[in-house]
């Protein structure tokens, strides 16, 4: 009977040892899969993160890019005729015209919020069309028109 006895403890030891050695080589695999669902987790976040910055980039930043390289050219082309602008009106400071050129008094006009500006030649406030230095109107070629002609009478 001690011998079944035993043989019976004996047994149940070895398979209670078994158990534990087993046990330890689950909880081991269990751990790893665990690990393995978090290292899969962060890739997904790593991946959802990469798309969002990829839609980000093309529907944002890219045309954002496009508009500002646009806006500079405009820019510049802007700056040239300005550039462009002050050679003209420096060469018309210089013209034989230039005290009765309406384009120089519509820019002296431009800093005279009132519209309203005083002749320099006859004294006299006068607004839009300019008469000539002699008190005579200007002939239709020299307001930059043409001269009409008379009306043929039949």
């Amino acid at each position: 009977m001690s011998e079944i006895l035993t043989w019976i403890f004996g047994g149940s030891a070895i398979a209670a040892l078994s158990s534990i050695v087993t046990l330890g080589a689950v909880r081991k695999e269990a751990q790893g899969k665990a690990e393995q669902a978090h290292a899969d987790a962060d890739a997904v976040k790593i991946t959802n993160t990469e798309n969002a910055t990829r839609i980000l980039v093309e529907n944002i930043v890219e045309p954002l890019k496009q508009e500002l390289n646009e806006t500079r050219r405009e820019l510049s082309s802007f700056k040239r005729e300005v550039v462009r602008l002050r050679k003209a009106i420096d060469a018309a400071n210089s013209c034989r015209y230039h005290d009765d050129c309406p384009v120089l008094d519509q820019l002296r006009d431009e800093k005279n919020p009132s519209g309203v500006q005083e002749s320099r030649s006859s004294g006299v406030q006068r607004r839009g069309q300019h008469a000539r230095r002699d008190g005579n109107p200007p002939s239709g070629r020299e307001r930059g028109g043409v001269a009409s002609k008379p009306d043929a009478v039949g």
